[in-house]
C-alpha cells in the first residue's frame, strides 16, 4: 500500500470515527433534554435501563450498580428521581425489582407522563432517526 493510499483510508476512518462521536453527542444532548438526566451517568444509565428492556432482560440496581461502576446506593438515589419524574419504571419479578423503559415518559419540560405521544416525542424522534440515517449514508458513500 503506498503512503497515499494510506493516509486517504486513514482520513476516511477518521472521518466516519468523528462523523460516529457527533452523532453520539447529539443523541446524549437529546436524551439529556428529553428525560431531564443530570450527567454523563444518568444518560449511561437510562441507555442501560433502556437496552435491557427493549431486550426483554431489564436490569436490577445491582446489575445497573456493577454496568455503571458505582455503589448500588448511588444507583437506586438517580433512579429515585426518574421514578419520580416517570422517565423509569419499576416491576417486581419474582424476588427481584427490576427496571423498564417508561411507555409514557415525560413531557419535555420534565412534568410526569402523559400517556400521549407528544410533539417533542416526535421532534426527538425525527432528529434522532435523521441523525443516525446521515451518519449512515456518510459511512456508506465513503
Amino acid at each position: 500500500m503506498t503512503q497515499g493510499a494510506r493516509r486517504q483510508e486513514q482520513s476516511g476512518t477518521a472521518y466516519r470515527t468523528r462523523r460516529l462521536l457527533e452523532t453520539y453527542y447529539e443523541m446524549t444532548l437529546q436524551i439529556q433534554e428529553r428525560f431531564g438526566a443530570r450527567d454523563g451517568d444518568d444518560v449511561l444509565m437510562l441507555v442501560l435501563i433502556g437496552i435491557a428492556d427493549l431486550r426483554g432482560a431489564p436490569m436490577d440496581a445491582d446489575l445497573l450498580a456493577e454496568k455503571l461502576n458505582m455503589s448500588r446506593s448511588s444507583v437506586e438515589r438517580r433512579l429515585r428521581a426518574h421514578l419520580r419524574k416517570g422517565t423509569v419504571e419499576k416491576e417486581r419479578r419474582g424476588k427481584s425489582v427490576v427496571y423498564l423503559w417508561s411507555q409514557s415518559p415525560p413531557d419535555a419540560a420534565g412534568g410526569g407522563a402523559s400517556g400521549c405521544v407528544t410533539a417533542s416525542d416526535g421532534e426527538m424522534s425525527m432528529e434522532m432517526i435523521g441523525s443516525i440515517m446521515k451518519l449512515v449514508v456518510d459511512v456508506a458513500s465513503d
